[in-house]
């Protein structure tokens, strides 16, 4: 589809469909409905968002709204009951989870807290990372405020290397990841530990990571749309399609790319945004049902938006409006699954989310008891704070009855005229002359207990890299035993805005082959390493990580103790 169909669409859903789907019309005036409306318009056009979804909430009213196209192809419009996902603020569901866990528990007499350690929780064997410290000691808290000292390795989201046996057995190979920033000292975002948070609560629990989040927080709500993006319909007319801008082309993105696997309890939910305004009103209300049933203690509440970590200098900077801006707004620390910061006089709690064609947003304030929403569906890639933010503050200081700094033609503008607006190109793999030559020496499967496993293949008398259901290509441009791996264009598109070039190392030669490949990727700034032999054992979260260490190098022990042997046998 060209743009200009895209856009002709676009405009038509708004005109006819933009003020037919409302839940609840009393937070807004006409004159400030209609404001809204015409800001949201304004920067779906400029920015060609193909679908919007709204929630509101304002002491005990709601307004939910759809704007645009929730299927371009299909010309269905986007509604307050559209299923649009959230990416990461999924994770504000996750520590509400484990707090209602915590509070159920306080009430049988137990003594689970956000400082009860992971061990307590998996058992004396776990450990993650190698470091002793860290295994020993690691909270509840630490995982869910950034703070526990690991990787993210968020690359293995991306290559989607878990399969169900994976994740059964993710607990056994924790102890491998790599340190990553000081241990309770460093705000580091990370993914997996998300889906680490979401395991405790299974263990805790003893039902699945959706199952608990719907029998505890879902079904209380009375919120009957969700469903995690792995087990999501896109054939569905009220799913939500994603879209991505392809050399001037609006195409629908490919769903093989949003499976979360083991990440899902960090960006995996999906549901409507009148649904969404039901979880604002419980937020709003201190973790109150609307029959004001408690579902989590106050205190407990409470420590989930407590400053846990203060964010360092550049996070500050990302989120920041400093003085240039007519209204400062400063990100000062992160809780449970939320920013916080001062705004125009008051404390927001804030996070937003990004699963490639999908993003939001979402704002509360408690004291005031008011609640933003915002989702949409593409245009990939997304620059959420060029885009969803800006709204999100205009939209605030209506809902708070303050004269908004945006206007119709700064939404599009924005950051300008305040700050230079920048927004990186379409990435390029730069790759020039496909290998061609020898291939016995580098193919092989190359294995990782915690990364999983590489396959290098011959093909055609080049090499072609398998990793995961999703990061495949063919390596180009040696030199020093380093290629660069050339995805398939679609993959690229996607992916590489988000891990950027990729290098691949092939090292410890024996006997002519190499026996160790490292994948590095240039934005994310990680290296993984597989070697040959490694056995990826079924069992390893049964067994204590000197056990697992064994099995990693069983076959190297073998050949030494043959070769031992054989001198003993000589020197007799």
């Amino acid at each position: 589809m060209d743009l200009a169909r895209f856009l002709e669409l676009v405009i038509i859903s708004l005109a006819t469909f933009g003020t037919r789907y409302l839940v609840h019309c009393e937070v807004f005036t006409e004159s400030e409905q209609s404001a809204i409306d015409e800001a949201i318009e304004e920067l779906m056009n400029c920015r060609k968002i193909p679908g919007l979804g709204l929630s509101i909430v304002k002491n005990d009213e709601s307004f939910a709204k759809g704007y645009g196209m929730a299927d371009v192809e299909d010309e269905l419009a986007m509604t307050e009951n559209t299923l649009m996902c959230i990416g990461s603020t999924t994770k504000a569901f996750t520590s509400v989870l484990l707090g209602i866990l915590i509070t159920e528990n306080s009430k049988q007499g137990g003594t689970l807290s956000w400082t009860t350690t992971l061990r307590e929780i998996f058992g004396d064997d776990f450990n993650l990372t190698s470091d002793p410290v860290i295994s020993s000691q690691v909270t509840l808290a630490d995982l869910l405020s950034h703070r526990s000292g690991v990787a993210s390795v968020d690359a293995l989201l991306m290559a989607q290397i878990y399969s169900e046996d994976y994740g059964k057995n993710l607990l056994g190979r924790l102890h491998l990841l790599p340190k990553r920033g000081q241990f309770r000292g460093q705000f580091s975002y990370n993914n997996l530990m998300y889906g680490l948070a979401g395991l405790a609560a299974e263990t805790l629990g003893e039902k699945p990571y959706f199952e608990l989040l719907t029998e505890k927080i879902l079904d209380p709500l009375g919120i009957s749309s969700a469903v995690l993006i792995d087990n999501l319909d896109f054939t569905q007319n009220l799913t939500s399609k994603p879209y991505q801008m392809i050399n001037g082309t609006v195409r629908k993105g490919d769903s093989k790319f949003y499976r979360l696997g083991s990440f899902s309890p960090a960006g995996g939910l999906c549901l409507s945004p009148s649904d969404i305004t039901k979880w604002l009103h419980f937020l709003n209300s201190y973790g109150k049902t609307p029959s004001y049933q408690s579902l989590v203690g106050s205190l407990t509440f409470v420590e989930m938006i407590y400053p846990q970590v203060t964010m360092d200098f550049l996070t500050q900077l990302s989120f920041g409006l400093f003085e240039q801006f007519p209204e400062p707004s400063i990100t000062s620390w992160y809780g449970f699954g939320w920013f916080g910061r001062f705004y125009r006089g008051n404390i927001d709690f804030f996070h937003g989310g990004s699963l490639f064609s999908y993003s939001s947003v979402v704002v509360t304030n408690p004291t005031k008891r008011t609640g933003i929403a915002l989702t949409q569906n593409g245009l990939y890639p997304i620059i959420l704070t060029m885009d969803l933010y800006p709204l999100a503050y205009y939209i605030k200081d209506i809902l708070e009855g303050h004269t908004p700094w945006l206007n119709k033609s700064t939404i599009c503008s924005y950051p300008e005229p305040w700050q230079r607006a920048y927004r990186s190109p379409p990435p390029d793999q730069n790759v020039v002359d496909k290998y061609v030559g020898e291939t016995v020496n580098f193919t092989g499967t190359f294995s990782h207990i915690l990364y999983g496993e590489v396959v290098v293949e011959e093909n055609n008398a080049s090499l072609y890299l398998m990793w995961g259901n999703i990061i495949k290509g063919t390596l180009y441009d040696i030199k020093n035993l380093q290629f660069k791996l050339r995805l398939k264009d679609d993959t690229y598109r996607v992916l590489g805005h988000e891990l950027g070039s990729i290098a691949v190392i092939f090292s410890e030669e024996i006997s002519g082959r190499y026996n160790k490949v490292e994948i590095k990727f240039s934005k994310v700034m990680e290296t993984y390493d597989f070697r040959k032999q490694v056995l990826l054992s079924s069992t390893l979260s049964s067994i204590s990580s000197s056990a697992t260490i064994l099995n990693l190098y069983r076959t190297e022990l073998s050949v030494l103790c043959s070769i031992l042997l054989i001198l003993v046998n000589i020197y007799s």
